[in-house]
């Protein structure tokens, strides 16, 4: 997406952000913050001042406290400096996403980011200790610090209201305000990871890393049919895997692995492959990695098991190189565009997601590309656009449009790790009930009284197009 902001300002510590969020709100003037820029659904781009967190001040990363299991580190920070530095001290932050090497902390937190093995440890939120923020009044909420005149009005707000019922029964999710979550423990961190920079900006995030696992293998597994991964997906779970990922029909159509040494001959007639990893003691993978090749025997499911550590990171590589090949073999003709590329349901009804996209992307004459992490029930799609055609904006709002009610239908949401942009933002209404709707907008409205905060993500301006800015 591509949005001319009003201006970029580049804040050169904490006291110059707070002088900048404290001139917007008295120009009411939107904010619109922006790190490594790696998100997908337009939650960085907006017509207002655009505040980039690459200065230094937000670049420091301070030495692991072994004691607590924690670093901190700037919002500006690639989370791969962060990885890099745990793993020297046998440590993990386990959400990392695939885009580890260039996205940042501020991110990562901003949008409770998930990667593979959200499977087993979940998203960013659990694994994130506290934060430093700036808030709308311009005052530093400080790690142990809740503001009780605006987090605890929040809490309270949030504990009458009548989302309950409501709540989507999913593994994961990116999409709203965390409300659950803020209510069950009352920390400001809770609600302000995954907030997308909408109730104020991040500065500084404390993240939690866990020991390094002795051993981890994959498996690959060849599915021949979509019932197939439903209970792939089961299996993995009940044998509590670390990752369940898949890689769809059109995926292997283009070539991604047919050469592949390990898993090439599996293609063929797959409709699509399984990837599930182990972690724990060579006992406790070697027992669970058994069981699972055991049980796709009895399915009859084609499967192959990487031998040690080093085929089982090529193994996994098949599942690394899934964009890279899309963005490859799009033609001149079609982009590969991500509007629908996040949305989860519970797993169960992952298949019947599956058959319902389907048949979405062929009334709008689209084909797409799905890949994921299926485990959760979170597959992304990247539909191929071609873009040179007069019709391709009516034919991507005809698909987005019947994905969000499909989503609905399903007890999902349009968001499992990527956040809801400014994309995504305009059909909310159509997933969540009005009593979240309406906690949302009291959430807003407590913490962002002015607006300043990336209007037009989680909570939509009047009239706001979700093609705004696409394809441009």
């Amino acid at each position: 997406m591509r949005i001319r902001p009003r201006a970029v300002a580049q804040p050169v510590g904490i006291a110059d952000l707070q002088s900048l969020v404290r001139f917007a709100a008295a120009e009411g003037c939107p904010l619109v913050p922006r790190g490594s820029a790696t998100g997908m659904p337009g939650g960085n781009v907006g017509p207002g001042i655009v505040v980039d967190f690459q200065d230094k001040a937000f670049q420091g990363l301070d030495a692991i406290d072994l004691e607590r299991g924690t670093v901190r580190a700037g919002v500006g920070v690639v989370l791969a400096r962060v990885v890099d530095a745990a793993r020297a001290v046998g440590l993990e932050f386990p959400p990392s996403p695939s885009s580890v090497t260039r996205c940042s902390v501020g991110g990562v937190a901003a949008n409770n980011a998930a990667g593979a093995r959200s499977f087993r440890h979940g998203s960013a939120r659990p694994w994130i200790e506290d934060v430093e923020a700036v808030l709308s009044d311009g005052d530093l909420l400080r790690p142990g610090r809740s503001r009780p005149d605006v987090f605890g009005q929040a809490r309270a707000l949030g504990a009458q209201g009548a989302w309950e019922l409501e709540w989507p029964r999913v593994r994961k999710n990116s999409s709203g305000y965390a409300i659950p979550d803020f209510v069950d423990t009352g920390r400001p961190s809770d609600l302000l990871v995954g907030s997308e920079g909408t109730l104020g900006l991040l500065t500084a995030v404390e993240l939690r890393l866990r020991p390094l696992p002795a051993e981890r293998r994959v498996a690959v597994l060849a599915l021949p049919t979509r019932g197939a991964l439903a209970r792939v997906i089961d299996v993995a779970s009940r044998l509590r895997a670390s990752a369940c990922e898949f890689l769809g029909h059109s995926l292997l159509q283009m070539g991604a692995v047919e050469a592949d040494p390990l898993v090439g001959d599996m293609v063929e007639t797959a409709w699509g492959l399984a990837i599930v990893e182990f972690e724990g003691t060579s006992e406790e993978v070697g027992s669970s990695m058994g069981e699972l090749l055991s049980e796709a025997r009895g399915l009859e499911i084609a499967a192959r098991a990487g031998s040690d550590g080093i085929e089982s990171r090529d193994l996994w590589n098949v599942r690394h190189r899934a964009s890279p090949t899309i963005a490859a073999r799009a033609g001149e003709d079609r982009v590969s565009m991500q509007f629908i590329e996040d949305s989860v349901v519970p797993p169960g009804r992952l298949p019947e997601y599956l058959a319902g996209l389907s048949c979405i992307l062929s009334e709008a004459r689209l084909e797409a590309v799905v890949f994921g992490h299926a485990g959760d029930g979170n597959v992304h799609v990247n539909p191929l656009v071609p873009t040179g055609d007069d019709d391709w904006r009516d034919r991507v709002r005809q698909v987005l449009e019947a994905v969000a009610g499909l989503v609905a239908s399903l007890e999902g949401t349009l968001s499992g790790e990527h956040g809801d942009g400014r994309i995504r933002t305009p059909l909310l209404d159509r997933v969540w009930g009005p009593g979240s709707v309406a906690a949302f907008k009291e959430t807003k409205a407590l913490l962002d009284p002015e607006g300043i905060f990336n209007p037009g993500v989680i909570l939509p301006l009047p009239g706001q197009d979700p093609l705004e800015g696409m394809g441009c």
